[in-house]
């Protein structure tokens, strides 16, 4: 497989730490950022949100979002597909801040793999709403974890143990729209549909982190909401 390393949507516009950061703690707070290279502002932050660690190893990272955590976007015109904040030019500089709604998500993530799968807990049980998200691979920070969304998804629902599994993509769309508008090359939008096709595959076979045991990630039941820490939009604290 070919992984997206270059242009706006390949790895993250701001070098490594050194010495690299450590393993957050489990039930630590954090916040995690999607970086990009924006045309307005240079690197920054795109969007934001907080949440709290369940796991952190060299070989996987978990963190919960709870609702009523802090999120931020974002703000200008949104000129882009299906009125998305997307087009080269719309982001005014400002954040617009937000909440976490619904229940609470729990993402997971192997360090180098270009994707993290996330799940729903209600408070009782797992949701069947399952999500694999395209991004450049997590890089730890002194505030929690940068990544770069890179607009396709893989979207599932039901159980992967029966019959009732369903598979598709999301946000194909908003990818062909940064191609025909210069955002993205065709080359990185083939690389990045492959990685697509890959995460796919994963769920399709329910593979990986799909057919893994999540007993160990339930959300505890006394987790609070988490707000943003001094410098969340900072790439450098």
């Amino acid at each position: 497989m070919a992984t997206p390393t270059t242009g706006p949507f390949g790895d993250l516009p701001t070098a490594p730490y050194d010495p690299p950061v450590p393993p957050h703690a489990a039930g630590t707070d954090v916040v995690q950022r999607s970086v990009r290279d924006f045309p307005e502002t240079g690197p920054a932050v795109g969007f934001a949100v907080a949440g709290t660690v369940l796991h952190d190893s060299e070989d996987l990272i978990v963190m919960m979002t709870v609702p009523g955590s802090e999120m931020a976007g974002r703000g200008g015109p949104r000129s882009g597909p299906n009125s998305r904040l997307v087009a080269p030019g719309d982001w005014d500089g400002s954040y617009e801040l937000s909440a976490w709604r619904g229940s609470t998500v729990v993402r997971a993530h192997r360090p180098g793999e270009p994707w993290s799968i996330w799940r729903w807990h209600d408070g009782t049980d797992w949701t069947p709403r399952w999500y694999g998200n395209l991004e450049a691979p997590w890089r730890r920070t002194p505030l929690g974890y940068d990544m770069q969304d890179w607009a396709l998804d893989v979207v599932a629902e039901g159980d992967p143990a029966t019959d009732d599994w369903r598979v598709a993509m999301k946000d194909e769309d908003e990818l062909a729209w940064f191609v025909d508008n210069g955002t993205a090359t065709p080359e990185i939008a083939e690389r990045i549909t492959e990685v697509g096709a890959t995460v796919r595959g994963i769920f399709e076979r329910r593979e990986g982190l799909v057919g893994a045991d999540w007993g160990a990630f339930v959300p505890p039941a006394d987790a609070g909401l988490v707000t943003f820490p001094e410098g969340w939009q900072e790439l450098r604290p």
